[in-house]
């Protein structure tokens, strides 16, 4: 085959088939009767859906003829009830009216107005857990631990405090402060230059080490005289003043 044709066989055969198809295709090309394709007939279906509208429009026609019959039969029957009450009341004929009941408001009492409570705050350095557990949100478990630290630090002196008790320290502070308030008069103070070691310590504000200083100073040097040698003294950082401040005295 080779040496006829100048082609293998496999590329013979190949190129007879691809012959053969292009042909095939020409002739079913000129052969092919290309019958449009049937339309759908939509004729009965339209029918159905405005026949069923048809339906629709006598069921609601029907519904508003049966409401208004109604409608028409209770005017009738209250108009036949108004004249049949003011032919044997005559004197109620004028108050009534046929589209509305006309009060008659000149013998109303006026409402009397709510009266208004002050809300009695309580004193967090003059109570105990009874008068806190009468505040909305404050169980016997909160009042208990109000009482425990304000023990250790000897009084509060402000209502951010309570945030530092572990169980209120998601309380909402302007709640707070329309039921509690804080008497500072009542805070008992830490004398610096007289406190033992076991005074100091036992308050939440003081650890071991910073009272140990105030005692060595103490011993060395005498009496510690104000707040800014106390922060001299002790390198004490400017939150930790601020908290002890208001617990300090320096007689």
């Amino acid at each position: 085959m080779k040496n006829f044709f100048g082609t293998s066989r496999g590329e013979f055969f190949a190129t007879i088939t691809l012959l053969l198809l292009i042909l095939a295709s020409f002739v079913f090309f000129f052969t092919y009767d290309n019958k449009r394709v049937r339309e759908t007939d939509f004729t009965e279906f339209q029918l159905k859906v405005e026949e069923f509208y048809a339906q629709q429009q006598a069921y609601a026609d029907s519904m508003a003829a049966a409401r208004a019959a109604r409608d028409s039969a209770f005017a009738r029957r209250y108009a036949q009830s108004r004249n049949h009450f003011s032919h044997h009341y005559p004197k109620y004929k004028n108050q009534y009216q046929y589209s509305n009941y006309q009060y008659d408001t000149t013998k109303l009492r006026p409402l009397d107005k709510k009266k208004s409570y002050s809300i009695l705050k309580v004193d967090l350095n003059d109570c105990d857990t009874s008068d806190i557990m009468r505040v909305p949100q404050f169980g016997s478990k909160r009042a208990q631990k109000i009482v425990e630290y304000r023990k250790k630090l000897g009084g509060f002196h402000s209502l951010n405090q309570l945030h530092e008790i572990y169980i209120l320290q998601n309380v909402d502070l302007k709640y707070c402060e329309k039921y509690f308030y804080v008497n500072q008069q009542e805070i008992k103070k830490i004398h610096v230059n007289s406190a033992s070691y076991k005074e100091m310590v036992s308050h939440p504000y003081f650890d071991a080490y910073l009272v140990k200083t105030i005692l060595q100073y103490r011993s060395q040097n005498g009496k510690i005289k104000d707040l800014q040698e106390f922060r001299q003294v002790t390198h004490a950082y400017a939150e930790l003043m601020q908290k002890l401040s208001p617990y300090l005295a320096f007689d």
